[in-house]
């Protein structure tokens, strides 16, 4: 049986091209006893991975060339020789840009086990996977904004800043989201129901978030750092709280470049509460997050948005889309079909 994989071809110099990836055939490894085959059927694509590759990802080592790429995956386990897994159960686990993955059960690999009944199998991928699990931690146990608050997002159409506007209007906030289109505002109003949306690429648009934020902004969830990161802060109340949650303004920065620097005499006299965010301090949770995320789901209070192409030697293309901001929704690729 044959494995398709994307390796890297070359560490890519600022943003990613499809030239820094390459398409191979691999044969699938025989399973030794304790090992799992699992086939995976939807590959999540998510910014972070631009500095997994490149070595600047907690927990991720610098790959070099033809190593396979990164990638979370919801996957079927077709063969088991492990006690803990069984043929047929759907789990999402770190198995990379190929078609199948041969594990051990190892910590490495985050294995999670899925209940295909709470949702569509995708959707654990983002608003039910890590995705979501990142946009609760920060609203619920970080932020917790008040009713009645001003509730601001960036990347809003993705599906961390989706799910967080969603999450703080169903507590009662204003959610107003920042995005890098008209399409992208239309989609995160008109389907994720916030109260308003701001393209950062129009001339005036912080005169916009002024206008969308008339009594100023308590919480900002903040998934891109840079440039926007210090107009947001201008329009923070006294006491504000900024959710650190994203550096995608700075993913793509040369190798020697120092990155985005901030003022910080701005948090100083706005009093903010600079409150960092790593989902894997939260991983434990998964469940308590599922449990309330699920029924929201099947109530159709809380939506997700889907960009998807078929085939895993599409990713390098979708992977390139996504670092230049030109996807609406969770970055996927449906690597085989859901039932064989």
């Amino acid at each position: 049986m044959h494995n398709t994989q994307v390796q890297l071809a070359k560490q890519p110099e600022g943003n990613p091209k499809t030239s820094d990836f390459q398409v191979v055939k691999a044969d699938v490894a025989k399973l030794s006893d304790g090992q799992f085959l699992a086939r995976n059927i939807y590959l999540s694509l998510d910014p972070y991975m631009r500095g997994a590759i490149a070595g600047r990802h907690m927990g991720h080592q610098r790959l070099n060339q033809g190593d396979v790429i990164y990638g979370r995956c919801l996957a079927e386990v077709m063969e088991s020789k492990h006690p803990g897994y069984k043929a047929g159960e759907n789990i999402v686990i770190e198995s990379g840009w190929q078609e199948y993955y041969v594990s051990g059960g190892e910590a490495d690999d985050e294995i999670r086990k899925v209940d295909a009944t709470l949702a569509p199998l995708a959707a654990n991928l983002g608003v039910l996977g890590m995705p979501g699990l990142t946009a609760w931690a920060g609203v619920e146990k970080l932020a917790n904004p008040a009713l009645g608050s001003t509730f601001v997002v960036t990347a809003a159409a993705g599906p961390v800043g989706g799910t967080a506007g969603q999450l703080a209007k169903i507590k009662g906030c204003r959610a107003v989201g920042i995005a890098g289109s008209d399409k992208k505002c239309r989609l995160v109003v008109n389907e994720y129901g916030f109260d308003a949306c701001v393209n950062y690429k129009n001339k005036n648009w912080t005169d916009e978030l002024k206008a969308a934020c008339p009594n100023g902004i308590d919480t900002y969830f903040d998934n891109v750092g840079g440039p926007v990161l210090d107009a947001v802060t201008q329009q923070l109340n006294l006491y504000g709280k900024v959710i650190m949650c994203g550096l995608v303004s700075q993913y793509n920065r040369a190798s020697d470049s120092p990155g985005h620097g901030h003022n910080l005499g701005v948090f100083v006299g706005k009093r903010a509460q600079l409150l960092g965010l790593v989902v894997y301090d939260y991983y434990a949770r998964f469940g308590e997050y599922l449990k309330a995320a699920a029924p929201l789901l099947k109530a159709g209070r809380l939506k997700f948005h889907d960009d998807r192409v078929e085939g895993i030697d599409k990713a390098p293309e979708h992977f390139v889309k996504l670092m230049n901001g030109l996807n609406t929704g969770k970055a996927l690729v449906a690597v085989g079909p859901e039932k064989l």
